[in-house]
């Protein structure tokens, strides 16, 4: 098991609750029991594939989490492949759940915690499927900017996630989460993960949705296709990828 579950931490969680329900995505009560009680407020929504976690703090910011049936095999597997998984047990007297840690070639960290399996919120329908969701279903992307991209992909495959859009430039590895989400390897200068969507249907009928509740977007033609930038309360903008259909100079897996 493996889905997509990034934490994006803001000192304003409502209105990112509100954004989130706007674009389609379904808050879940109660939490997942693997998120940490500990102190902040914290929200947590599942899109058709992959989950947000919202979580109260003073500075914005986006950290990879990764949900997994069983930790214990899950880091054998991954360590196994070639990417060591630093194993955390959890503290009982402060609600902090056992986790793996993961230290990519170039340098960023990312978190795998054990989900109940029956809990299937975010997961597709078909997660076998490759073809991506149907027609006005939304899917978390998580974007890892990196300067590192060949190291990106091997360490995503090694967490078992497999290759969905890549760039025959090299530039870009979109990777698929088997129980949901994806995470997009896209060349930069300095390692980091920023929070985006895709969505697979017509993005005119999307802004609609959103201008409806009261938040500003705006539709834009990219070379790879179309993206609705959605202003969020952090003062910029949340990405929705529509999902690409033009694969010149892509391959699709």
């Amino acid at each position: 098991m493996l889905r997509v579950r990034p934490t994006l931490h803001t000192p304003h969680v409502t209105a990112w609750a509100e954004l989130l329900t706007a674009l389609g995505l379904k808050e879940m009560s109660p939490l997942p029991a693997a998120i940490s009680s500990v102190g902040a407020q914290q929200r947590c929504f599942a899109a058709d594939s992959g989950r947000i976690l919202l979580q109260h703090a003073t500075e914005f910011g986006t950290e990879l989490f990764l949900e997994v049936r069983d930790l214990e095999k899950f880091a054998s597997w991954t360590s196994g492949d070639g990417t060591p998984v630093d194993l955390h047990p959890g503290e009982s007297n402060n609600g902090t759940p056992a986790s793996g840690r993961i230290t990519a070639p170039d340098g960023l960290t990312f978190t795998a915690l054990a989900v109940d399996s029956a809990d299937t919120a975010g997961t597709p329908q078909d997660p076998a499927a490759s073809a991506g969701l149907p027609d006005g279903q939304q899917a978390v992307l998580a974007l890892w900017y990196t300067p590192d991209v060949p190291g990106a992909e091997a360490t995503l495959a090694n967490i078992g996630a497999k290759p969905d859009t890549i760039s025959q430039s090299g530039a870009w590895a979109q990777y698929r989460a088997k129980h949901g989400g994806y995470i997009a390897a896209h060349s930069g200068d300095e390692p980091r993960i920023e929070l985006s969507l895709e969505y697979a249907g017509n993005l005119e009928a999307l802004e609609t949705l959103v201008a409806a509740a009261g938040i500003v977007s705006s539709l834009v033609d990219e070379s790879y296709g179309r993206t609705l930038l959605v202003d969020h309360p952090g003062g910029g903008q949340l990405w929705v990828n529509e999902r690409q259909l033009d694969l010149y100079g892509y391959a699709r897996h």
